[in-house]
């Protein structure tokens, strides 16, 4: 009987673990895909900005959301996520 317990337990413990690495990688592609937009959204405004102050701000903006987006790229790629 216990050992009956013990491989129920196991199998119960491991499909949880399942279910919370699948909801993290979904996760983290949610991450990146909204560190996109607003990387594009950057990249928009930029183009449009005259003010030299507001040049300085979204070219601020920009490289730290594509350091953003970059170091997600690499996290996704080292826990195997490849459709990204």
């Amino acid at each position: 009987m216990e050992i009956s317990l013990n491989k129920t337990l196991n199998r119960v413990f491991n499909i949880v673990e399942t279910d919370i690495i699948e909801t993290e990688k979904n996760n983290l592609l949610l991450e990146i895909k909204k560190a996109k937009e607003e990387l594009e959204g950057a990249y928009n405004n930029f183009n449009f900005v005259s003010d030299f102050l507001l040049v300085d701000y979204y070219t601020y903006q920009i490289k730290t959301l594509e350091t953003q987006y970059e170091y997600l790229i690499r996290l996704a790629k080292s826990i195997g996520l490849t459709n990204i």
